[in-house]
């Protein structure tokens, strides 16, 4: 049984980054979903830092400054001092930033629209709670694998 977990949870990664992009690709957006991850999760924080960013989704924290650039020069994010902390920036979507992501939200629900056809509310819950439990399970694994190290 926990064989096929892996498959499984391979088989939904894939069908849900192909149907994405798909979906990206035929839209007016045209960037990498990594890109649209940070706008995001940016938008979602309000005034959140590159460092809130590599702890809450994980990421290598010289990939996020590289895409932070990459977003920054396209004009979809700005940074103003943090008052916190001089040796950080805080973070906001502009314009063409809100744009973008509230498009992606769109496409996005198209996508969880179809994914839980045929679920019901109990047991999309129940997957989420799954799902959070499982990527908890490998994040304190990772961390104590770091520590032995």
């Amino acid at each position: 049984m926990k064989e096929a977990l892996g498959e499984s949870i391979h088989q939904l990664i894939h069908g849900y980054r192909t149907r994405t992009r798909n979906l990206i690709t035929k839209s007016d957006v045209s960037m990498p979903i990594s890109h649209l991850r940070l706008l995001k999760f940016i938008r979602r924080s309000r005034h959140c830092t590159a460092q809130d960013i590599v702890d809450a989704m994980y990421l290598d924290k010289s990939q996020v400054a590289r895409s932070l650039k990459e977003l920054e020069q396209a004009g979809y994010i700005q940074k103003h001092p943090n008052p916190n902390n001089h040796r950080s920036y805080l973070l906001e979507l502009t314009q063409s930033g809100s744009v973008v992501v509230t498009e992606l939200a769109l496409l996005n629900r198209s996508t969880i629209d179809v994914m839980t056809t045929n679920l019901s509310e109990q047991q999309i819950k129940q997957f989420i709670e799954i799902s959070e439990t499982m990527t908890r399970n490998l994040n304190e694994s990772d961390s104590k694998h770091e520590e032995l190290s």
